[in-house]
C-alpha cells in the first residue's frame, strides 16, 4: 500500500515540475500506412503517433528536454493463448474489445528496470515519468516471447541544430513521408531522414569513405529473402536495411532500422572506423530467425552507444569477410575483427545470443571486444549443440582454428538468465575474458565449453541474488573442458 502511495506522490510531484518548467516535446509523425491501432501515447499532454513495425512490435518516437510525463493507453487487447492459425512460425492472435479492461494484467512494466521507472496503472492506462533520453519498453507482466506485444518509446534528446538541410551539397535529404527506393551512398555523402520519413527499401555503402546517415527517420526493409532457408547472411546490395562493404569512416545517428524479412539488419563487410549512436534496430520477420542486429564480416574500430537492438537472432556477430570488392571475387578463410566498443545500450535477443563468434571452419580472430553499462532486458533460451549464451560459438564440424582474446563485460544487467559461455569449436582458443559487475535475474543456465579457454575472471558477478564464487554457481555442464586460470572475485 505504501509503495503505491509513494509512486503516486512521485508522479504528482514530477507532473507539477513539468508544468512549472515547461519542458519541450517534439513528436515524430507517422504516415497513415504505418499507424498503430493498438496504442495511444501522450507526452506532456501532446499526442505522439505510434508506428507499427510489424508483428506485435510498436513504437512511439519523440524528442524532448528536461523530463516528461507519459501516458500509454491500449486500444485493443491481444490474447496470447487464443490462436487462430499458424504459418512459418507466425502466430495470429484474436483481438477482443478494449472494454475488457484487463490488458495490463494489473501492472504495466517499463524496462530497462535499471532506470527505476515507477508506473501507475489504471485499467487501460499506464502513467510514468521519463527523465533521461533513451529507449524504453512498456510491457505486460510475463512479456518475453517473440510474439508478445510490446510498445517501445524512443525518447530522444533534441537534434543538433547543425543538422543537414535540403539542398546542401552532398546531402540526400528525405522529407517526412514514404520513399520507396534503394539508396547507394558514395564517399563524403550524407543521408538525412527527417522525422516522419520512411525509406521503404535499403541503404548501400560500397567502396567508400566518410559516409554519414543521420536524422530521426526510419529505414524499413522488406525484401525477397526465402522464407524456407537462410540466405539473409549474403553480402548483396538491397539485401538488408543497411549494408556496407569496403568502407572506412561511417557515422550513423538517430535512425530506426526495421527488418521485416528473413535477413540480417546491419551488415558491415570489411568496414572500419564506424560509430553508431542512438539508433534502433528492430527485427520482426515472422520466423524469428536470421534477424541479427549487427554483423561484422571483418573490419573493426567500431563504437556503438545509446542504441537499442531487438534482434531475432544474435545481437552482435563476428564473421570472416566475404572478400567482395571491385578487384576480387575471392573468399578468405582468415580475418581479424578488433576494437569493438558497445556502451549504454538496451538489448533484446528473442532467440540466440548476445555475441556469436564465427561459424563453421572459419579462421576468425577477434580481439578487444568490450561491452559496458548495458541492459539485456530479454534473451532467448534454447540451444543448438551449445546453449544460447553471452559468449557463443557454433559450428557444423567443431573445427575453426582461431584465437579470441580480451573480452570485457562490465556493468551489464541481465533481466533474464542465460548461459555465460557456450563454445563448441574444439580448436579455438578463448583467453582473457572478464565478467565484472554483472547482475543476472533467474536460475543460472549451465555453460558448455568445448573450446580451449584460459584466463576467465568472474568479478562481482551476481546470479539470482547469489554471488558467483565457484563453478557450481555458474554452473558448467558435464563433458566441458576445464578453464585454465579461472578466477572468482
Amino acid at each position: 500500500m505504501m509503495n503505491n502511495i509513494s509512486k503516486v506522490l512521485s508522479l504528482v510531484l514530477l507532473h507539477f515540475s513539468v508544468q512549472c518548467f515547461g519542458q519541450s516535446v517534439k513528436p515524430h509523425p507517422v504516415s497513415e500506412e504505418f499507424t498503430s491501432v493498438d496504442y495511444t501515447v501522450t507526452v506532456n499532454g501532446q499526442p505522439v503517433q505510434v508506428f507499427h513495425a510489424g508483428l506485435n512490435v510498436h513504437f512511439a518516437s519523440f524528442d524532448f528536454d528536461g523530463h516528461v510525463e507519459v501516458k500509454v493507453a491500449t486500444i485493443m487487447e491481444s490474447v496470447k493463448n487464443d490462436i487462430e492459425k499458424k504459418y512459418v512460425g507466425q502466430v495470429y492472435h484474436k483481438y477482443i474489445p478494449r472494454d475488457s479492461g484487463s490488458f495490463w494484467n494489473g501492472q504495466a512494466i517499463v524496462r530497462p528496470l535499471s532506470k527505476n521507472v515507477n508506473v501507475v496503472t489504471n485499467e487501460k492506462e499506464a502513467r510514468f515519468m521519463i527523465q533521461v533520453p533513451g529507449q524504453y519498453s512498456v510491457e505486460r507482466p510475463g512479456t518475453s516471447n517473440y510474439l508478445d506485444r510490446v510498445l517501445f518509446l524512443f525518447a530522444n534528446k533534441p537534434e543538433d541544430t547543425a543538422k543537414p538541410k535540403e539542398g546542401d551539397n552532398g546531402v540526400v535529404y528525405l522529407k517526412p513521408g514514404i520513399h520507396q527506393q534503394n539508396i547507394d551512398l558514395s564517399s563524403g555523402q550524407t543521408l538525412y531522414l527527417a522525422p516522419g520519413a520512411v525509406l521503404f527499401g535499403s541503404v548501400n555503402v560500397w567502396d567508400a569513405k566518410d559516409v554519414k546517415i543521420k536524422g530521426r527517420g526510419i529505414i524499413l526493409h522488406y525484401g525477397a529473402q526465402s522464407e524456407d532457408k537462410d540466405n539473409g547472411y549474403m553480402v548483396r546490395k538491397n539485401w538488408h536495411p543497411l549494408t556496407t562493404s569496403n568502407v572506412d569512416g561511417l557515422t550513423v545517428e538517430g535512425v530506426t532500422f526495421i527488418g521485416r524479412s528473413r535477413t540480417w539488419s546491419i551488415q558491415l563487410n570489411s568496414t572500419y572506423n564506424s560509430s553508431f549512436d542512438n539508433i534502433k534496430v528492430l527485427s520482426v520477420n515472422p520466423q524469428n530467425v536470421n534477424g541479427d542486429g549487427f554483423d561484422w564480416y571483418g573490419g573493426g574500430n567500431a563504437k556503438i552507444t545509446n542504441c537499442l537492438v531487438r534482434s531475432s537472432d544474435d545481437c552482435f556477430a563476428f564473421f570472416v569477410p566475404e572478400g567482395l570488392n571491385k578487384a576480387s571475387e575471392t573468399k578468405s578463410d582468415s580475418a581479424t575483427i578488433k576494437n569493438i566498443q558497445i556502451e549504454n545500450c538496451v538489448l533484446w535477443s528473442t532467440i540466440a545470443n548476445v555475441y556469436r563468434i564465427g561459424f563453421g571452419g572459419q579462421k576468425l580472430h577477434t580481439e578487444n571486444i568490450q561491452m559496458r553499462n548495458c541492459d539485456v532486458v530479454h534473451i532467448g533460451r534454447g540451444e543448438w549443440k551449445a546453449p544460447w549464451s553471452i559468449v557463443h560459438t557454433m559450428t557444423t564440424n567443431i573445427h575453426g582454428k582461431a584465437v579470441h582474446s580480451n573480452y570485457l563485460f562490465e556493468n551489464v544487467h541481465f533481466e533474464e538468465a542465460t548461459a555465460f559461455i557456450g563454445v563448441q569449436n574444439e580448436e579455438a582458443i578463448f583467453r582473457d575474458i572478464v565478467f565484472r559487475n554483472i547482475k543476472m535475474t533467474g536460475d543460472p543456465v549451465p555453460s558448455y565449453i568445448r573450446s580451449n579457454m584460459e584466463g576467465v575472471i568472474f568479478d562481482n558477478v551476481v546470479v539470482n541474488g547469489k554471488k558467483v564464487m565457484s563453478n557450481e554457481d555458474i554452473p558448467i555442464r558435464e563433458n566441458s573442458k576445464e578453464i585454465k586460470g579461472l578466477v572468482f572475485k
